[in-house]
This record gives structure tokens, C-alpha cells and sequence, in this order.
């Protein structure tokens, strides 16, 4: 069994909110707000992200990629995406709106999608509540160019959908319609007519065998995805959705993923049941023209199965959902053939002699008298050659036998003009359902070559991916053995350079009567000041007192390397890790040091402590910052928001905030520096608290 299968739209409602009732919202596809395909927003089920990767990426993306749509003429496609699809499986529900959109860089080939995810509810309540959602959404995201506008589109309605969610008593039929509209889209003055519904029945009867109630495994093995087209059958989206999902729930079962596509600005809906592959959604932007409507194909039905349907539309029509039964003996044709039911022995021959006795009447009929074979010839005069019955056993008997009475000339050529008529009548229809025929053959193989295509064009992927993923392995090897050179040999000359530093702190005396550290730091020579490099490309300044210090604070790459994850807000390799926690600092710090061992001078990483930031801080103020810290929108790229301190380090100020080791009361931790957004220099906060203009710097103490 697929995963598909085994998992879509199965969760476990209580996992989702403990009363049951749960509604997500998610959007993916293509906005002008991102330079490309839009960042997952809302995918916080398993439901939503299959339906993003099996609407989205395999079936539009691959309809995309194989050109199946751009093989369509004008008559024969959509021109844009403007679709409501309701997806629906085990009293799960989604239901979701695609339109036509585009990214940042002006692509139109995708749209944009947004989906609702129930729980707990009918197909009825969610649909009242879901279709004008929707429609906002829609409009609100048509209107913006803005990311951020869209991200709070979504979360506002989300949360007015889970407040609507679980204040619903949850009754009512799972797809209701009143008995007053079902019975105006099935009466014979509505456009979908009832000798249509009858078609639609016979196809599904043939067509969804394998998906009948109680009929369906999907642990059975590969069970293909099957697909009808039908009419719209409604007067709103609301009618129509709910009208099909109740007529196909009586011939599929409910474990069955049930998938409908409503175009809005057209008269059909698409129903596929199963798992559906890229080529089920070739539907989306192809009309009639190119995928025919089930209740136009011109199937003569016989009279046995006309019953059983009409008396299910019947019973359908005053509110009934019991599973249809329209298995019959006889088998319905092609417009054109005459069903003939199974017969044998003497009932053949006797149907046989019925024929040639009508057929012998209907030539006395229609034949002038004058082209009548004469009495006494022929037959006649065989039967007269006779010798005489005997008078004892054979009454009297009439001199001549009567002839038969002329036809009335008037009459005979009206019957030939009924039989002209009736024969010009039925070669029209065969022209008509010839046609039909051709169109939909012709039909079959535009799907047969779009399926081939988008094969082969899948394969072209696969073998593309497979060429730049071996690219890329290459590429990385190929660096990661020059950033082992490089550090390597970076760590050869940053040994000689400590060794270098520690020879001339030995020589030199310290200074007399220091004031501050600070002041110390003034009176160093700048020669006894060194740098370092270590394997994960962190710069380190030794400082007078003894300890090494980061020259910029630990940048989202150094992070990365280090705890394999990065949490900052925006991503970038050289800015600094921002919503670091206290705790996940110190362990950045305690995993660093084992990566180290044997690399460094003796020590270990640590967060500085108060005094050390006291004096590495070098007496910096904010008015050194070019144009303060204000206005701006997040850090800067670590060594760009202002110049070095007199010890050569950046960012000590106005950057990121940067955790201290000790320092602060209580529970909570210090940190120094301010921020972009701050002109403080001092701040507490808990050590598990994640900020997003918080992170910090190392330093080295010495053993």
C-alpha cells in the first residue's frame, strides 16, 4: 500500500485537538511576493502536504513540464486556473481554491493554492464556511505583492476558522441537499437531463467496480485511479459539489480518497477516485473538446438496466443513499447496435421464424398487386397439379380462391416516405455518433501522448537530477578537501602564532599599576596582540589578560557546522546566529571545545564572563555606528555594522545581543551589547528564551 493510501486523510483527529474537531490552513504555489515557488505556509498535516505534493508538484508541475497543455488549441483548453476542489476520504475533508497567479520574477505557468484541512465536521458545514473563505483569501492575495500581507491573511483566518470549528454543534447529513433542489436538477426540463444521468450511471457502474462499497482494499495491491466527467448539475458551486459527492458515495466506498475539480468559470466537474497519477490532472485545463462529458457519450442503454437506473434516480430524487444495484443480463452498446439478449435452442429459431413471418407480410403489403406472382404459377400451380381428394373425405370446396385486396397507391408511397425518412433519420445519427466517437478517440490518444510525454519527460528529470546531484557530490567533495588543506594549514600557522604570542607575554613585564583593563589594554604593544583560526573558520583575538575572544560574534554557518540546525529568522551564511538560546549557547560552546581538542593552546569555549565583555568591549559607544541602530530591519552581515574596537573586534554593540556566562540575579541570564534594535547595552532574560535579535560570542579560557 502507498503511503498516499495508508495515510491521507486518516489522522487521528484526537492528535489534532483533543475534542476532534480541527481545521488547518495551508497555501503553496506561485505569489508575487516571493522570487519563486511560495515557502510552506500552514503545512502542519500530513493531509496538506500530500495534497501539495500530489495537486501541485507531481500533477500541475508535471502536466508543466511535459507541455501536455500547450499541445491544446484554443477550443480545447482553459485559458487560466480559477478551480474549487473538494477532496474527501473516511469523513475527513479538504477543500481547497487554485487561480491563476504568478512569482516575483513575473512566471504565470503555476498557480496559487489555498486548502482548508477538516476534521470532525460535515461535508455541508465545512463547505458553508470553507467557499467564502476562500473566495477572500483569494481576492486578498490577488491584491497584495507583499509576503508578509499574505502570511497575515492566513493566520487571521485560520484562527477565525478554528474558533467557527469548535463552536459547531456538528450535526446534519455529511452531504446535505434538499429533496426541492435534487429534484430540480434530475426533472426532465434540467440541463443535465435524465437520459445523461443514465449514462453517468452505466459508466460508473463499469468504471469504479473495483472502488464499490465494501469492495475496496487498498491493501489488495496497486488499484489505478479512475476518473468521470460529469455535468455541473446545480445552481452554485455549494449545490453542485454536495449533489455529486452524495450521488458518487452510493457507488464508492467511503475509505476511498474521492477528489472533485470544479472549474468556475465552466459546466463540468471532474470525480477521480484513488490515488491520482500527474496525467488524472491533465483535466484541469482541457474542455469537452479535448475530455468528454460521460453523460454526452451516445450509449444505447437496454430496457433492463433503464429500470433499475430510473428507479435509483427515483429513489435518489426523494432523498435515498442506499448503494445503486444496476447489474443486468443484458449489456448496453454503442448508439447504433441493437442489444440482443442471449438466446438458444427452439426460443432461437422461433424468434428466427417470428422475423421471416413479418418480414413475408410487411413484402404483401408494400408490393403492387400487378408484381404479384400469377395463381397457377409457380408454387400455386404445383399445389393445383395435385390429384382431387376423395368426395367422401373432402367437403365442397370454392371454385377459385380470392385474391389478395390491392393496396391504395396513396398509402404504399406514404410507408416509403416513413421508411426514406426514418432511414435518412438513422444515418444522421450514425454521422452524429461517428463523430462523437472520433472525438473522443482522438481524445484518448491526446491523453495517451501527453501520458507518454510526461513519462518521458520524467525520466529526463530523474537522469538530470541524478547528473547534478553526482555534480554536487563532487563539487563538495572537492571543497571539503580544500577547507581541510586550508585549515590545516590555517591551524600550522595559527600554532606558530600562539606559540610566537606566548614567548613575547613571557618576555614582556607586566604593565605598572593598571587602572582598568581597559587601560591596560592601551599600554599593550599592538605586536603582542595575535589572531587564530580554527577548524570551523572562527577568528579568534587574544586579549592581554589571557584569553582569546571571537572577532565577530558566531555567524549562522559556524552555528550550522557545529549543532547541524539553524534557528535564525532569515537565512545567511555571514550574518549572525540570531534565536539562540542561553542553554543552546553554552552547548554550542561545550561541543566546540570536543571538536578542538588537540587543535587549540589548553583551554575550552566558553560564553564570556561579565568582566571579560567589561573588557574586550574597549569602551565602544553607540554613536559609533554609522546612522545608530535605528530603522533597521535585522542584523548586518557579522564585521559590516561598524568599524573594530581598538582590539580589532566588530559588532561588540548594535548587532545582536550577546549572552553573557554570569552576571545577572535569579533565574535569568545577562547579555551586553544591544542589538539592532536596541541602544541598551544590558538586558536579563530565561536561559531557554529564543529572541530573534539574540546571540552570542566565544571566547577561550585558558586551563
Amino acid at each position: 500500500m502507498s503511503d498516499f493510501l495508508k495515510k491521507f486523510l486518516v489522522e487521528d483527529a484526537r492528535r489534532l485537538n483533543p475534542s476532534g474537531r480541527f481545521v488547518g490552513l495551508a497555501a503553496f504555489g506561485k505569489h508575487p511576493g516571493w522570487d519563486d515557488h511560495v515557502e510552506d505556509l500552514g503545512l502542519e498535516t500530513e493531509s496538506l502536504n500530500f495534497a501539495k505534493t500530489l495537486l501541485y508538484v507531481n500533477g500541475i508541475g508535471g502536466q508543466i513540464d511535459s507541455g501536455a497543455w500547450e499541445k491544446l488549441d484554443a477550443a480545447q483548453g482553459l485559458p487560466a486556473f480559477n478551480h474549487l476542489f473538494v477532496w474527501q476520504r473516511s469523513g475527513q475533508i479538504l477543500i481547497g481554491r487554485l487561480w491563476s497567479s504568478s512569482d516575483g520574477k513575473g512566471r504565470k505557468r503555476y498557480p496559487m493554492v489555498v486548502c482548508l484541512h477538516f476534521t470532525g465536521v460535515t461535508l455541508g458545514w465545512a463547505l458553508k464556511q470553507a467557499l467564502p473563505a476562500l473566495a477572500e483569501l483569494a481576492d486578498g492575495c490577488a491584491k497584495t505583492t507583499s509576503a508578509e500581507d499574505v502570511r497575515n491573511l492566513l493566520k487571521s483566518r485560520r484562527a477565525a476558522m478554528r474558533e467557527a470549528v469548535q463552536s459547531t454543534d456538528n450535526r446534519g447529513e455529511y452531504a446535505p441537499i434538499s429533496s426541492e433542489a435534487l429534484h430540480k436538477i434530475l426533472q426532465p426540463g434540467a440541463d443535465a437531463k435524465p437520459e445523461g444521468f443514465l449514462r453517468v450511471l452505466y459508466q460508473v457502474q463499469s468504471q469504479l467496480g473495483a472502488f464499490a462499497p465494501g469492495k475496496f482494499n487498498a491493501n489488495a495491491g496497486a488499484v489505478r485511479a479512475q476518473q468521470i466527467r460529469v455535468p455541473v448539475a446545480g445552481e452554485n458551486p455549494e449545490q453542485a459539489l454536495l449533489f455529486w459527492t452524495r450521488f458518487f458515495l452510493t457507488h464508492v466506498d467511503v475509505s476511498v480518497p474521492l477528489l472533485l475539480t470544479l472549474p468556475l468559470d465552466a459546466d463540468w466537474v471532474d470525480v477521480t477516485a484513488g490515488e491520482p497519477e500527474s496525467h488524472e490532472f491533465f483535466a484541469l485545463r482541457a474542455s469537452p473538446k479535448a475530455v468528454p462529458l460521460v453523460s454526452e457519450v451516445p450509449y444505447t442503454l437496454d430496457a433492463a438496466f433503464r429500470v433499475k437506473a430510473t428507479a435509483f434516480l427515483a429513489g435518489f430524487q426523494r432523498g435515498e443513499t442506499k448503494e445503486a444495484d444496476l447489474q443486468t443480463a443484458v449489456v448496453a452498446t454503442q448508439a447504433g447496435q441493437t442489444p440482443v439478449a442471449a438466446k438458444s435452442g427452439w426460443l432461437t429459431w422461433l424468434g428466427v421464424g417470428a422475423v421471416v413471418i413479418v418480414a413475408g407480410v410487411g413484402v404483401m403489403l408494400l408490393v403492387p398487386k400487378g408484381d404479384r406472382t400469377p395463381a397457377g404459377e409457380g408454387r400455386d400451380s404445383k399445389v393445383e397439379s395435385r390429384a382431387p381428394a376423395s368426395p367422401s373425405t373432402v367437403g365442397p370446396r370454392p371454385s377459385t380462391v380470392p385474391a389478395p385486396a390491392a393496396i391504395d397507391p396513396a398509402k404504399a408511397e406514404s410507408v416509403r416516405a416513413k421508411v426514406r425518412l426514418a432511414e435518412e433519420a438513422e444515418a444522421g445519427r450514425l454521422a452524429e455518433e461517428k463523430k462523437k466517437a472520433a472525438a473522443m478517440a482522438a481524445a484518448a490518444r491526446m491523453k495517451s501522448e501527453a501520458e507518454a510525454a510526461a513519462a518521458k519527460e520524467k525520466e529526463r528529470h530523474l537522469a538530470e537530477a541524478a547528473r547534478i546531484t553526482q555534480e554536487k557530490e563532487t563539487a563538495a567533495r572537492k571543497e571539503l578537501e580544500e577547507q581541510a588543506r586550508l585549515a590545516t594549514e590555517a591551524k600550522a600557522k595559527a600554532d606558530e602564532k600562539a606559540r610566537t604570542d606566548t614567548a613575547i607575554l613571557a618576555a614582556t613585564p607586566p604593565p605598572a599599576n593598571p587602572a582598568t583593563p581597559a587601560a591596560a589594554a592601551t599600554k599593550l604593544p599592538p605586536s603582542i596582540r595575535g589572531e587564530m583560526t580554527n577548524s570551523i573558520g572562527m577568528i579568534l583575538v587574544s586579549l592581554p589578560s589571557g584569553f582569546w575572544v571571537g572577532k565577530f560574534e558566531v555567524t549562522q554557518a559556524e552555528y550550522l557546522s557545529v549543532m547541524k540546525s539553524n534557528p535564525s529568522k532569515s537565512a545567511n551564511d555571514r550574518q549572525p546566529v540570531e534565536k539562540v538560546s542561553w542553554n543552546e549557547a553554552v552547548e554550542f560552546c561545550r561541543r566546540l571545545t570536543e571538536m578542538e581538542q588537540g587543535r587549540l593552546p589548553a583551554g575550552k569555549y566558553s560564553l564570556p564572563t561579565e568582566k571579560q565583555w567589561k573588557e574586550f568591549f574597549g569602551g565602544q559607544k553607540f554613536d559609533d555606528i554609522p546612522g545608530g541602530v535605528t530603522g533597521k530591519s535585522g542584523p548586518s552581515v557579522v564585521g559590516q555594522s561598524g568599524p573594530a574596537n581598538q582590539f580589532g573586534l566588530f559588532d561588540v554593540l548594535g548587532n545582536v545581543w550577546e549572552w553573557s556566562l554570569d552576571g545577572a540575579t535569579g533565574d535569568e541570564k545577562l547579555l551586553k551589547g544591544g542589538s539592532f534594535k536596541s541602544a541598551n547595552d544590558t538586558r536579563t532574560l530565561l536561559p531557554d528564551k529564543q529572541v530573534s535579535d539574540c546571540g552570542f560570542r566565544c571566547v577561550v579560557n585558558p586551563s
